[in-house]
């Protein structure tokens, strides 16, 4: 195996992202305008139920929790989850952090399919096995449901950083399996981009 296809798999491993939260790596949080963008093309109302994929320290799963959704929020980092549930253990029953790996991990028995409204993947979408996580985001949704991805555009990374966004053959490809896809910018030069997959099909 190539240097090149170890790192790669690393980047999937727990053990590679607890080393990274315990050494202080933090994600950024969401800033007001990538919120409401999320809540006006993901079309989020109280009572939905979201599941957060990937939620590191669950900035984004607390903010949903503050609108009225309920949040089953997941990490396969157990650092990244302790930390989670130390810093939103205000947000009471309507948050629920919780450590599972969707690449290799049997689904959660509480995504039952045909009942998720939301799911979010803030900067993690990029480092799952693809094809089975949307396979099973289209089981777990309702036939109106929302997959909503936050990501950067890799040919506006760094080289070295590419491996942190999508390329723009795989974001086109996300199309496949879904009634309707839209994207939007979320800074500047269109590094930053939300996609929201709707309608599981």
């Amino acid at each position: 195996m190539s240097p090149k296809v170890q790192v790669e798999h690393s980047r999937r491993s727990p053990a590679y992202w607890n080393r990274l939260y315990e050494a202080g790596y933090r994600v950024k949080e969401p800033e007001a305008f990538e919120r409401q963008m999320f809540r006006n093309y993901a079309m989020v109302k109280s009572g939905m139920l979201a599941v957060d994929v990937g939620t590191g320290r669950g900035h984004m799963a607390a903010h949903m929790a503050k609108w009225g959704l309920m949040v089953l929020a997941y990490d396969f980092s157990t650092v990244a989850i302790t930390d989670a549930r130390s810093i939103h253990q205000s947000s009471g029953d309507e948050l629920t952090f919780a450590v599972h790996d969707f690449t290799s991990d049997a689904i959660p028995p509480e995504l039952v399919p045909g009942t998720v409204d939301v799911i979010s993947c803030r900067h993690s979408f990029e480092f799952m096995d693809r094809a089975r996580f949307l396979a099973d985001a289209r089981r777990w949704l309702t036939s109106a449901g929302v997959l909503q991805i936050t990501t950067q555009r890799a040919r506006r990374m760094p080289p070295a950083a590419a491996h942190q966004g999508l390329r723009d053959e795989e974001i086109e490809k996300l199309r496949q399996g879904w009634r309707y896809m839209t994207t939007y910018g979320l800074d500047g030069d269109d590094s930053l981009i939300g996609i929201v997959l709707r309608g599981p099909r």
